[in-house]
């Protein structure tokens, strides 16, 4: 005999799969990147779902969690000259907690799910609109997530003094352009060795961009 699963159960399970692969990766991230004290387990976690309740993630308990009015009013990170989250297009923004500010360039980091403004699906993908242009993406690639199709495209933007590493991830259901950001915002300061590939050029900014991927793992969309 099948098994027949309702849509809010089928929902309900894959939610709680997707807090269970969080702690998994988690735990696996703090202990290989250092994100960490040695002998401390992962950090405590959180669920966020949406007001309408059309996607939810994970994050961890001790990252501020800004919502609706708090964005505005809100610290982003210390002293950032560029914002990691849009209070005018984002749904939810989750801001990496800085504990230590010296001997560092990251200034902000930040994972955020906006709503952006697209005529249709190609639209939305292509990443055409002038928000997308303006901040300077380049060519897409496209990546899966809990079998849903997400079209890639990362940007660096600088201002004097300053650099933001940024990567949006993008899909489109309900007739809605869904983004997915993960944005890192550095000084923008000589390094004294060339970075590693693939790396901002301090460590700190590296475990922060690590631990805000690994929320954007955990976003589920309803009834995925």
């Amino acid at each position: 005999m099948t098994k027949v699963t309702s849509g809010s159960a089928r929902a309900a399970l894959l939610a709680e799969d997707s807090v269970r692969r969080f702690i998994r990766i988690a735990a696996l991230g703090l202990t290989l990147g250092g994100l960490s004290s040695a002998g401390e387990g992962p950090p405590a976690l959180d669920t966020f779902t949406s007001p309408d309740g059309s996607f939810q993630f994970v994050y961890p308990e001790s990252y501020a969690l800004l919502v609706g009015d708090s964005m505005l009013r809100a610290t982003q990170g210390r002293h950032a000259a560029i914002p990691v989250c849009n209070f005018a297009t984002a749904v939810a923004c989750v801001i990496y907690p800085i504990e230590r500010e010296w001997e560092t360039r990251l200034e902000a980091a930040g994972f955020s799910v906006d709503t952006l403004n697209a005529a249709n699906e190609s639209e939305c993908m292509a990443f055409a609109d002038e928000t997308a242009r303006a901040r300077g993406t380049v060519a897409t690639t496209s990546v899966t997530l809990h079998s849903r199709l997400f079209r890639r495209a990362v940007a660096t933007r600088k201002l004097l003094g300053h650099s933001q590493a940024a990567e949006f991830y993008r899909t489109f259901r309900q007739q809605k352009c869904y983004e997915l950001q993960v944005a890192v915002s550095t000084t923008d300061e000589q390094v004294s060795r060339k970075a590693p590939a693939g790396s901002l050029g301090d460590p700190r900014a590296d475990n922060a961009r690590e631990s805000l991927r690994l929320i954007l793992s955990s976003t589920i969309f309803e009834k995925e």
